[in-house]
C-alpha cells in the first residue's frame, strides 16, 4: 500500500481531519462524536488557549487513491516541559483505519516532529493534555463513553504496540449505582465527618461563577500538582473548560467544602451530555436542543464525577467521602442515581480504596497512555 503523510495546512485538509473519525467509527454504536465546533476550535491556533504555550502540528495519512485513512497531532507542550523538566513530547487526536502501515507512518511522523524539537520521548494519546480528553480505551468497549471521555476501536492498542510503543500509565473509570453499590457505608462515613469536622458544604455559586472558578482552580492545582502527567492550566484554559461545562452543570452537583468560611475542597459531577451529543451527530444545534439546560429534553439518567480535590492539610479527614456522598444524594434527586467516577490514575491508592472497598464500585473501563523512547 502506497501511503503519504502530509501536514494539515489548508481549510480542505482541516475538514478532512475533522471528518475522519466518522469514517473510522461509523459502525461502532457506542462511539460519540466530538462537536464539529469544538473540533474546529481545537485546531484554531488563534482561538484555543492551549496553543498559547504549545507547538502543535496536525498530520493526515492518505492511501494511493488519495483517500484519508488516518490522522494524528504532534505536540510540544512548553508548560509541561517547564513543570516536569523532562524532554517529553506528546501525540493526540489519533484516528486510523485498521491499518498498521498507516498507523506507524502517522506515529513516526509525530515522533520525528517532536524529536526535531529536542524531545527524548513521546507519549499519548492526549487531546491536548491530562486537563482534557486523553487515553486509549483498552477495556470496556461494550458501553458508551460518558461526557468528556474518549472511545476508540479495540485495535488501537495493537496499532500503538505495532509502532513500537509500550504502555506507560493506565487511567481507570469506575461505575456505581445507587441501590446496587454500598453508598450506605459512604453515607455513614460522611455523617461522621460532618459531626467531627467543622466544615460546611455549599453548591457552586453560579452568580459569582468566575470567582468560584478561581477558587476551584486554585484547589485543583494544589491537589493534582504531584500527579503523574499533571500540567498546570492557565486561567484561559480553565475558563474555556468551565464554559463548556456551564451549559449542563447543576450547581448542587458541584459542592464546595469550606472550613471557617475558607474553601478547602471541591467536587464536580456533570450530567452525561453525551446522550445529547450522540443525538446531534457532531452538529451544534441538534445537540443544544437536546441539552436545553436542566431539565433536559433528552432523558439523562447518569452522571460523571470528573473532578475532586482536597487541600493537603485537610486530607485524611474523610472529606472525599463527604463530597462523593453529597454528589450521590444530589444526582439521585435529579433522577441520575448512577454514573461513572473517572478518571483515576492506577497508582492512586487512596481514591481506589474509597471506590473499591468503601463503595464497591465496578472497575469497568481502562484507558492507557503509551510511550516510546526516541
Amino acid at each position: 500500500m502506497s501511503l503519504i503523510v502530509e501536514k494539515v495546512d489548508s481549510a480542505g485538509k482541516r475538514r478532512e481531519f475533522i471528518r475522519l473519525p466518522f469514517l473510522v467509527n461509523r459502525d461502532d454504536r457506542m462511539w460519540v462524536p466530538q462537536l464539529y465546533m469544538d473540533a474546529r476550535n481545537s485546531m484554531n491556533r488563534k482561538k484555543h488557549p492551549f496553543h498559547e504555550h504549545a507547538d502543535v502540528e496536525f498530520f493526515l495519512a492518505r492511501d494511493a487513491s488519495g483517500k484519508p485513512v488516518g490522522r494524528v497531532c504532534a505536540i510540544v507542550n512548553r508548560a509541561f516541559l517547564e513543570y516536569h523538566g523532562e524532554k517529553t513530547g506528546h501525540f493526540g487526536f489519533f484516528e486510523c483505519l485498521r491499518n498498521q502501515e498507516a498507523a506507524s507512518a502517522l506515529l513516526d511522523a509525530a515522533s520525528r516532529w517532536v524529536a526535531d524539537r529536542g524531545m527524548d520521548r513521546i507519549q499519548g494519546p492526549f487531546n491536548f493534555s491530562t486537563n482534557e480528553t486523553c487515553g486509549c480505551l483498552v477495556e470496556g468497549f461494550d458501553t458508551p463513553p460518558l461526557v468528556m471521555m474518549p472511545h476508540n476501536p479495540p485495535w488501537y492498542q495493537d496499532l500503538f504496540l505495532g509502532a513500537g510503543f509500550t504502555g506507560e500509565m493506565d487511567l481507570l473509570a469506575y461505575w456505581a449505582e445507587k441501590g446496587k453499590h454500598r453508598f450506605d457505608r459512604l453515607s455513614r462515613i460522611a455523617e461522621m465527618v460532618s459531626r467531627r469536622e467543622s466544615v460546611t458544604l455549599r453548591p457552586l455559586n453560579m452568580k459569582n461563577f468566575r470567582d468560584d472558578l478561581r477558587v476551584v482552580m486554585d484547589i485543583y492545582r494544589e491537589c493534582w500538582a504531584e500527579n503523574w502527567g499533571f500540567v498546570p492550566t492557565t486561567m484561559r484554559e480553565f475558563d474555556a473548560l468551565a464554559q463548556e461545562m456551564k451549559l449542563i452543570l447543576a450547581p448542587s452537583m458541584a459542592p464546595v467544602v469550606e472550613c471557617g468560611g475558607v474553601p478547602v475542597a471541591f467536587g464536580v459531577a456533570l450530567p452525561d451530555a453525551n446522550v445529547g451529543i450522540a443525538r446531534g451527530r457532531g452538529r451544534l444545534l441538534p445537540t443544544l436542543l437536546a441539552l436545553k439546560v436542566p431539565p433536559f429534553r433528552v432523558k439523562i439518567d447518569r452522571v460523571r464525577v470528573l473532578l475532586m480535590g482536597v487541600r493537603k492539610e485537610y486530607r485524611g479527614r474523610g472529606l472525599e467521602a463527604l463530597i462523593v456522598d453529597s454528589i450521590v444524594r444530589e444526582s439521585a434527586k435529579l433522577g441520575m442515581g448512577r454514573g461513572e467516577l473517572s478518571w483515576v490514575l492506577e497508582n492512586n491508592a487512596p481514591m481506589r480504596t474509597i471506590l473499591e472497598k468503601d463503595i464497591g464500585a465496578d472497575l469497568y473501563k481502562r484507558y492507557r497512555i503509551f510511550q516510546k523512547e526516541l
